[in-house]
């Protein structure tokens, strides 16, 4: 009977601890979707991933050598805001098949953020291989994500 009370106290904790755990697990699981059409073609992408770190937020679609990563000032992020991705601050990476892409016009407008949690947006560019200006690529597509950290 003197034991009772301890191990009480020690199964409250572990229930209080495995709760924490799963909700840790739960909030660093990416989830999402993420669309990319690049010439034409819909090209299947893996679960996006959102990471925000010293203040820059990252946005990763990939899968099979196609796919895109944007990289934007946390503080510059603004729900209806539409970025220039030829001129813009933020960084922009689009691969499809291996080879990478400079886009030489077109927008992201972030449409839905909710500071450290979502960030959705939808983006269009046209833009040349790297290195290659006679390989051209049209793209569009979209991204719904919850920033994991």
């Amino acid at each position: 009977m003197k034991n009772t009370p301890k191990i009480l106290v020690l199964f409250l904790v572990a229930l209080v601890m495995s709760s924490c755990f799963k909700k840790l697990k739960d909030d660093l699981t990416p989830s999402g979707s993420a669309t990319l059409i690049a010439n034409g073609t819909n090209v299947s992408l893996g679960i996006p991933t959102a990471i925000t770190l010293l203040g820059v937020v990252t946005i990763e679609a990939n899968k099979d050598k196609s796919g895109y990563t944007i990289l934007l000032n946390k503080s510059d992020i603004k729900e209806g805001k539409t970025y220039d991705l030829k001129s813009s601050t933020g960084v922009f990476t689009f691969q499809h098949d291996g080879t990478f892409y400079s886009p030489s016009t077109g927008t992201l407008k972030i449409t839905k953020f909710t500071d450290n949690k979502v960030v959705e947006g939808k983006f269009s560019f046209e833009g040349n291989a790297v290195g290659i200006t006679s390989k051209k690529m049209t793209a569009n597509g979209t991204f719904s994500v919850n920033i994991i950290l």
